[in-house]
């Protein structure tokens, strides 16, 4: 449902909402924390920048940073960066044209599944989530 760069996109952003310095976070540095790769990760980064959800530091002592207070950004604001509008409202089988009119044989159980999804999207926010990573245990990578 979500793209791979997406995923990372959220990831790196709680990451940083974990931080607790006011400083610019090398990208490098995030992607090894992340076990991902820092070109792709940077690209990813730049999105997020051009959305004005973080800002960025060129330079030895540069990198990223968030560009607003954690309880003012919420992961639909990511997804809506990187991933557009369509993720959340495309047909989970991919099929075009997919409706009221013409619709697939998920459709309906889709169209429900899909609310809830944006709902929770709209809703949580990177305070959250970097809270629950932190308070909770979650963990951002692959190995645990």
């Amino acid at each position: 449902m979500l793209s791979s760069a997406c995923r990372y996109g959220i990831l790196a952003s709680i990451h940083l909402a974990r931080q607790e310095q006011d400083g610019y976070i090398p990208v490098r540095q995030i992607a090894s924390s992340l076990e991902v790769s820092s070109p792709f990760l940077s690209k990813i980064m730049q999105l997020l920048v051009t959305a004005n959800l973080l800002d960025s530091l060129r330079g030895p002592t540069g990198g990223v940073k968030l560009a607003r207070n954690t309880h003012d950004i919420r992961v639909n604001d990511i997804v809506l960066a990187i991933d557009g509008r369509k993720v959340l409202e495309s047909c989970v089988l991919g099929l075009p044209g997919c409706g009221s009119k013409a619709p697939c044989p998920m459709h309906a159980d889709w169209a429900l599944v899909r609310e809830r999804f944006c709902k929770m999207l709209e809703e949580t926010t990177l305070e959250e989530l970097g809270n629950d990573t932190e308070s909770k245990g979650f963990r951002l990578t692959p190995s645990s």
